[in-house]
């Protein structure tokens, strides 16, 4: 019974500090579970006792987990600044300008590559097609940072 809990409680440890698939955790708890059944007698009412236990730790770990950050404590802990566009935060500029603008491929494009539109170099990608530097094109999409080009027909 001691090696129970000194094994549930080694891996529980373990789970503490290199979390992952809850594997260790779990392990470790049902020693520890297991060497409290023994403890209590291994009878029924022993089992009882421990299936209980089992089902009100888990209800309260549910509960800390969805009221815990939202607590004083939980605050001071975790994270609370967000890396939003409205604080200043983007991942690429929006480019929603060069629609419809036309250019010439400086890059080979197999389908992403660089363009030349309005004297700047774009990065670009193709709608699929394959295409040599000095073809000309046309911007048909832009998302965010995202620029679709076309063989321009003019």
């Amino acid at each position: 019974m001691l090696y129970l809990v000194i094994g549930g409680i080694i891996l529980v440890s373990i789970e503490a500090l290199v979390p992952g698939f809850g594997l260790f955790g779990v392990a470790g708890v049902s020693a520890l579970l297991w060497a409290l059944y023994l403890w209590l007698g291994a009878t029924v009412e022993a089992a009882m006792t421990v299936a209980v236990l089992a089902v009100a730790c888990m209800l309260i770990a549910f509960w800390l987990i969805s009221k815990f950050p939202d607590s004083r404590i939980g605050k001071l802990l975790t994270l609370q600044w967000r890396s939003t566009t409205d604080n200043g935060y983007v991942g690429s500029e929006p480019k929603a300008d060069l629609l419809g603008k036309t250019g010439v491929v400086q890059s080979v494009l197999r389908p992403a590559g660089r363009a030349i539109i309005d004297g700047e170099p774009v990065d670009v990608v193709s709608d699929g097609e394959f295409f040599e530097p000095g073809t000309k094109i046309r911007v048909v999409a832009v998302t965010g940072g995202r620029v679709v080009v076309r063989r321009n027909a003019d």
